[in-house]
Parts: C-alpha cells; sequence; structure tokens
C-alpha cells in the first residue's frame, strides 16, 4: 500500500498526460484551454427564461422489447430537473446555447465540477478523451457544463440525501418518498479498494425495476452517487471500479434509458473516471441485452468490461474483503457499507449560505487561484510542482468548506466519508488493503 499512498508532494510516479507529468505541448495546450475557459466566465449571456411548468410533455418512444418500440408515450413529466435552468441551453445546438448562457453562472458551475479536485486534472481529463485536440476538448467541457446545469448537479450535492429527499417531496407530493425508497432497496453500496486501490461501486441489478419510479429519479440516484464517488475519484487513484451484480436478472429489471444515461454520464460527462467495470453473473439472456448496449460504448470503454461469474473470478480484480455479501452471498461477512449504522444525514441548504467563513475563504481563493493561473498560462513558467502546490492549496480549502457546500449523506453518517474536526478528509473502508487514510493532500 505504501507504494501508492502520497506522502510529500513531488513529480514522481506521475502518469504521462497526468498534471506532474505534461511535455511541452501537453502544458501548452493546458494553458490554453485555462484561458478559453476564463474568457467565456466573462460573457454576459442572456436573459433566463424558465420552463413553464404547466406545458405539456413532449413525446418519445418507449414502449416495445427494452423500450426500443415505436410506440408513442408521454414523456416522464422532470419535478426537479431542468427546473432551474432555460429550456434553450438544453434544446438548442452547444455553439447556439453556450453564449446565452451567463459567464457567472458557467464560473460557479465549473468550479463545482472541479470541486475537490486539482483544478488542472479536471481540465486534463478532458483533453486526454479527447487525444489532445483543444477544440474537442473545450466543447466537451462546454457541453459538460450545460448539463449540469440542467441535471442541478451543485444542488444535488449541496442539499445532501436527506435535503434532495425533502426537496424532491417539495417539488411533488410522493416523490421524495419515492427516491427514499430507492435508496433502501440498496441499489447501489459503495465500497473499496480494488487490487488497484480504487474505489468501488457495486450495483444490485436484480432490485431494480424500470416501471418502479420515473426515470427522473433514476438519474438523480445516478448523479447522487458519482458526485459523492467522485470524493473518493482523485489521484493517484483517478478512477473507479464498476461491479454489475446480474444474479437473478431478468427482462423486468433492464431499463434501457436507465442504462443509455449511465454510459452518456462516463462518456460525455465524467471523462477519465471509469478504470474498470465487471458484469457479473450475467444470465445467457443478458446476451441479446449486451448486444444492444455494446453499440452506444466507445471502444475504450468496452475495453475496460470484464464478465466474470464467480466470487474467485472477482478476485482476480478485487480482494476478498472488499466484496460486499451481496456478491459473496456470506452474511456474516458484511461489507463496511452494509454493516456500517448512522444518524439520519443532516440536510444541506439551498441556496448555500454564502457568508459562511470557510465558504467566503474557498471562494476567495478560487479568485487567487484563477488570477495566479491566468499569469502562469500567459508565461513561459512550466514548474510542475508549483502547479501541484496550487492545486494542493485549492484542495485543502476546499475541503474546509465541504460541511457547508456538500450536504450529509449516508456514507457520512456511516463513517466511510469523513472530515474531521482537523478539516481533514478521511476516507475508511475497514479491509486489510485500505483501513482510513487521510486523502487531503493528495494532488
Amino acid at each position: 500500500m505504501s507504494k501508492v499512498m502520497p506522502k510529500d508532494l513531488s513529480l514522481d510516479n506521475r502518469k504521462s498526460g497526468h498534471a506532474g507529468s505534461l511535455d511541452k505541448d501537453q502544458t501548452e495546450k493546458l494553458k490554453k484551454f485555462w484561458l478559453r475557459i476564463f474568457a467565456l466566465f466573462e460573457q454576459k449571456g442572456d436573459e433566463i427564461h424558465l420552463a413553464n411548468t404547466e406545458e405539456t410533455a413532449v413525446k418519445k418512444s418507449g414502449s416495445g422489447f427494452l423500450g426500443f418500440g415505436k410506440k408513442e408515450d408521454k414523456k416522464d413529466k422532470d419535478y426537479f430537473l431542468g427546473t432551474t435552468s432555460d429550456p434553450r441551453w438544453k434544446n438548442l445546438p452547444l455553439d447556439q446555447a453556450l453564449p446565452l448562457i451567463p459567464g457567472s453562472l458557467l464560473r460557479r458551475t465549473f468550479w463545482g465540477l472541479v470541486a475537490t479536485d486539482n483544478p488542472d486534472s479536471t481540465l486534463l481529463r478532458f483533453l486526454r478523451a479527447r487525444k489532445w485536440d483543444l477544440d474537442a476538448a473545450y466543447h466537451m467541457l462546454a457541453n459538460t457544463l450545460r448539463w449540469r446545469l440542467e441535471m442541478r448537479t451543485d444542488d444535488i450535492v449541496a442539499l445532501g440525501e436527506t435535503g434532495l429527499i425533502e426537496e424532491l417531496e417539495r417539488c411533488k407530493n410522493g416523490l421524495g418518498i419515492a427516491f427514499k425508497e430507492l435508496l433502501g432497496r440498496k441499489l447501489v453500496t459503495l465500497g473499496g479498494p480494488d487490487n488497484n486501490y480504487r474505489g468501488i461501486c457495486f450495483v444490485n441489478v436484480q432490485v431494480y425495476h424500470k416501471e418502479d419510479q420515473p426515470l427522473e429519479l433514476a438519474k438523480l440516484l445516478t448523479v447522487y452517487i458519482m458526485e459523492t464517488a467522485r470524493l473518493i475519484c482523485d489521484y493517484p487513484m483517478e478512477t473507479v471500479c464498476l461491479v454489475f451484480s446480474l444474479e437473478n436478472f431478468t427482462m423486468a429489471n433492464m431499463d434501457f434509458d436507465a442504462v443509455k444515461f449511465l454510459a452518456e454520464c462516463f462518456q460525455a460527462y465524467y471523462p477519465e473516471s471509469l478504470g474498470l467495470a465487471c458484469v457479473h453473473k450475467a444470465p445467457w439472456i443478458f446476451s441479446t441485452v449486451w448486444n444492444l448496449i455494446t453499440p452506444l460504448l466507445d471502444p475504450v470503454v468496452v475495453n475496460k468490461i470484464v464478465f466474470t461469474k464467480t466470487a474467485q473470478d472477482l478476485e482476480q480484480y478485487i480482494p476478498a474483503d472488499s466484496l460486499p455479501s451481496l456478491i459473496t452471498g456470506d452474511a456474516s461477512k458484511p461489507s463496511f457499507d452494509e454493516r456500517a449504522t448512522g444518524g439520519v444525514p443532516k440536510p444541506g441548504r439551498l441556496p448555500v449560505p454564502s457568508d459562511e467563513p470557510n465558504v467566503e475563504a474557498y471562494w476567495k481563493h478560487v479568485s487567487e487561484y484563477e488570477k495566479r493561473t491566468i499569469e502562469w498560462a500567459k508565461s513561459e513558467n512550466d514548474d510542475a510542482l508549483e502547479r501541484l502546490k496550487l492545486g494542493q492549496s485549492h484542495r485543502v480549502c476546499r475541503v474546509k468548506a465541504e460541511k457547508i457546500l456538500r450536504g450529509e449523506t449516508s456514507y457520512h453518517t456511516k463513517g466511510m466519508i469523513h472530515i474531521n474536526q482537523d478539516d481533514r478528509l478521511i476516507i475508511s473502508y475497514k479491509t486489510n488493503l485500505w483501513d482510513s487514510q487521510d486523502i487531503t493532500d493528495w494532488v
């Protein structure tokens, strides 16, 4: 474990194309990327026109085999998603929509995307995903920002688990209760690490049925989990491991729209975040489903997918004590997420209090980071260690503000994610490979 746990900030053991290990051309592209992003933040944008909530929902095809049929049904109305953004931002092509969005809003959304990451690392994910094509990376990031506005990712993070349930219930009677019930099914279990020290998300597909909840809640759960898991998806483990348990899978568990949304998230909005995906105990009927899903996936993603049949197969990738009982079938050896209990997560608030000292300090540091980055981008300075130090200072400052900026989740109350009284970010898996680790300074 000592081989991967950073003790001091250095340029040693850095992956090529990642923060701290860029060649001259890559550094120049990163600098130009930053300057284009900062220019975007300066645009005025257009007056915001929110959607008419009384409008009739548009139609889409949704019936038939796996949702591929041609029967026209009314699209489920969204009561939370998209309600704070201008419909033009989503409906128009990016080159027409982007100039309409106020730069100040794009700036705030961008820093929500960065969150506790090293900001350089965030931009580098997009550059690597687009094979260092600066224009393509810029458009990918810009599209991600408008998507995050539509999905209200910053609000999801700020509200936390209880706050989101309460807000959904305010949006529509029963919606928050339905989301709480979806969480209670234990569709998702977090844990780790895998053999490459990555965090793991286990998905118990058999407890999910498409007809039990609207697609909006499936999307919300996906974003809620991904934004939470991002806290453990950072240097030096910059990707996550997914395990889809298909034990007892039937066609009733298949939701093509939800699968398509998840694929889009990893490929378009959370680039370079997936390290490995294990499809476990897939029955023969899944081969038909797989043939329909594969065309949606980038070949790079497909190459990260493996199929396993037994717990022993999975142990090629994941230590035995990192596997939850839903995989092993041994209820006497639950994972930390399965056995830990905690109180009800404290709800976050909207809007986030801006006058709280740590939040004020965070935004002051963001402004300083932007100022120093503009100076660096316009200079000949290529000091990689200096950039890492600046990224580390951003991370430390953001972690101090996390208790206000991020509403609690059950993973906080269980102690898997914990910010202690000294404002240190502690991640606990309680396994032989990873008990508890202070990851605050890791950039």
